[in-house]
């Protein structure tokens, strides 16, 4: 059982689902929730009174972008969660022991936390807009707009200097950073792995400084930034080797585990 089954990882995914349903059932309550409270802040809901169509896009388009603004951390978290549901000896040993490649059961978990997680999310955002639309046609006389639709507006989602494929890499890079930082720290993975996140990030920008100081005291050259493609790659090249070292650790799961990993 060396080669990858698609019928075997069919029920690999199904029984995943079943052993996490609570934990989506979870997430799409809890952001439902938030959601909700958000979209609570647009004028018409609470005072009753209308607005100019200019105004009331304007009110919707900064609530979105707020929510936009906090969904990559949301993203990376759920990354992290990678194995979270392997936290005792004998949901390890139920893993270990599931008649599938491991292969079939790494893909089918990066799925779970890059996939379903995010479209639970996304089912809670839409049943939320709904449901503040159908609110403010009530209370605000008619008076609505689509938070999805403003999400998703080519104006501000999408640009030129940003195009979507971009998004996409960037997105897929940092969910390979999550589920290595996920399968690196077993107590708070989330935490750990953002607090390091970010001191690499610092630490890279200050390298990035005094290399530039330094080339314009002592040299003729200068420090420019690359873009695409170039960033792309990076991004891609990053993307396979967090992955690549996410399955070594993974096909390295033990049932009790040694205490200098078990950070």
């Amino acid at each position: 059982m060396t080669k990858f089954d698609l019928d075997r990882f069919g029920k690999v995914m199904s029984r995943l689902l079943v052993m996490c349903q609570r934990k989506i059932n979870v997430i799409f309550i809890t952001f439902l929730v938030i959601f909700l409270v958000f979209a609570m802040f647009t004028i018409p809901m609470f005072s009753g009174k209308t607005m100019d169509d200019i105004g009331y896009k304007s009110l919707v388009f900064d609530i979105v972008r707020l929510l936009r603004g906090f969904s990559p951390f949301v993203f990376f978290v759920l990354g992290t969660f990678f194995i979270q549901d392997l936290e005792g000896h004998q949901q390890r040993i139920n893993e270990l022991m599931l008649p599938a490649t491991n292969l079939e059961k790494f893909v089918a978990r990066v799925l779970l936390v890059a996939v379903i997680y995010p479209l639970a999310i996304c089912a809670s955002f839409i049943v939320a807009d709904g449901l503040q639309q159908l609110i403010s046609m009530i209370i605000a006389h008619g008076e609505r707009m689509s938070m999805v639709v403003a999400y998703f507006d080519a104006d501000t989602y999408v640009s030129a200097d940003s195009p979507l494929w971009t998004k996409a890499l960037s997105t897929l890079s940092n969910y390979s950073i999550a589920i290595y930082g996920g399968l690196l720290f077993r107590k708070l993975a989330w935490l750990k792995s953002i607090v390091v996140y970010f001191v690499v990030i610092i630490l890279f920008l200050i390298g990035y400084f005094f290399l530039k100081l330094y080339l314009y005291e002592y040299t003729d050259y200068e420090v420019v930034l690359i873009g695409n493609p170039y960033a792309s790659m990076i991004s891609i090249g990053v993307s396979l080797l967090m992955f690549w070292s996410s399955y070594k650790i993974y096909t390295r799961l033990q049932v009790i585990n040694n205490r200098w990993r078990n950070i």
